[in-house]
């Protein structure tokens, strides 16, 4: 996105990580965890790659609304979410809420009056080198 030209606000929950990405980006990344997002209306679109899917299930309606809220009209949102069972910690120790299609799909709607919401699945791997089933989520406020 940066060597596009795009504007970004890089953020991360752990300030480690976002050392990190500072390093490997050239610019600063802001520690900030999703339920801490307090923007109105001031993104275009907000990239959630392998992100959200450490959020507790039952707080991501209220995560999905202050992304929505942060958006700005026909603002874009992309999610990718490890899917295929139940929440749990992988070998690592890292939380994962590993929902369904269909599940995402409501949590979505609770969450906020999107204006779209396509879904796509696929298999893919990550980072304790495991193949499995991942849903991408796109929205349009």
């Amino acid at each position: 996105m940066l060597a596009r030209g795009f504007a970004v606000d890089p953020t991360e929950g752990v300030a480690e990580i976002a050392r990190q990405a500072e390093a490997r980006l050239g610019c600063a990344v802001r520690v900030m965890r999703f339920d801490q997002l307090d923007a109105v209306e001031a993104y275009d679109g907000i990239w959630c790659h392998a992100s959200l899917l450490h959020v507790p299930i039952g707080a991501l309606p209220s995560t999905l609304s202050r992304i929505y809220r942060a958006l700005r009209p026909r603002g874009r949102h992309f999610a990718s979410y490890k899917s295929g069972g139940e929440a749990e910690r992988d070998r690592f120790g890292r939380y994962f809420n590993y929902p369904s299609a269909s599940r995402l799909v409501a949590l979505y709607r609770e969450g906020a009056s999107w204006r779209s919401i396509e879904t796509s699945e696929y298999e893919g791997g990550g980072y304790d080198g495991r193949q499995g089933p991942w849903i991408t989520v796109t929205t349009q406020k």
